[in-house]
């Protein structure tokens, strides 16, 4: 009896093995850990330096009774009185260049027209100091004490009266109300100038 070739069986052999081996798990390459990147530096905000303030001195107050009387014109203001202002400016112009005359007409018309505005009474009563007139000076000056008024004509109210007493010959009233003026508005230049030439050393 013929036996029968081997090789298919050794071919069949081969074949097993092969399979076996494509079938064995692979192992998978060691990944070689990459350099930890530096954690990122967080950028530093650097303090701001306070800017030092500067504390600024308070500005000197400003004697706005010698501006024109037509800067106390707003929106509120009567046109009667404002044109009663605009003669208390000419009045003013004229007592200035030394024409009391023409002033007193002038401030008679605003008055008689707009009876309640201050510097009015004001402006008449320096025109009366300049005549010589205290009596008709101190009953300008009472009535305007009885008007309401920015505080720098309220100021310039009291300096008349210092005036009205340097007419009669009293210094030391005259002395008085000016520094009474002075605490009522500092800026009065009335006052300011009347005290150099009667208290040039003040205490």
């Amino acid at each position: 009896m013929t036996g029968s070739p081997r090789w298919p069986f050794g071919a069949l052999v081969i074949l097993l093995a092969l399979a076996l081996v494509d079938c064995a798990p692979r192992s998978r390459p060691k990944r070689r850990p990459g350099p930890t990147p530096a954690p990122s530096a967080t950028p530093r905000v650097k303090a701001k330096k306070p800017v030092p303030t500067t504390t600024r001195a308070p500005a000197a107050e400003r004697d706005t009774t010698r501006d024109p009387l037509t800067r106390l014109v707003t929106q509120g203001t009567s046109s009667r009185d404002a044109a009663a202002l605009k003669l208390g400016d000419r009045a003013r112009t004229e007592l200035e260049s030394g024409t009391t005359d023409e002033a007193f007409e002038l401030l008679d018309t605003a008055i008689e027209s707009s009876p309640k505005l201050q510097p009015l009474y004001v402006l008449r009563a320096r025109a009366f100091i300049a005549e010589g007139n205290a009596e008709m000076a101190r009953a300008d000056l009472d009535r305007a004490a009885a008007l309401p008024a920015p505080t720098a004509w309220v100021a310039e109210a009291a300096a008349m009266r210092g005036a009205v007493f340097e007419v009669q010959g009293d210094k030391t009233e005259a002395i008085a109300a000016y520094r009474r003026a002075l605490k009522l508005f500092p800026g009065n230049l009335t006052a300011k100038d009347a005290l150099k030439r009667l208290d040039p050393e003040p205490r």
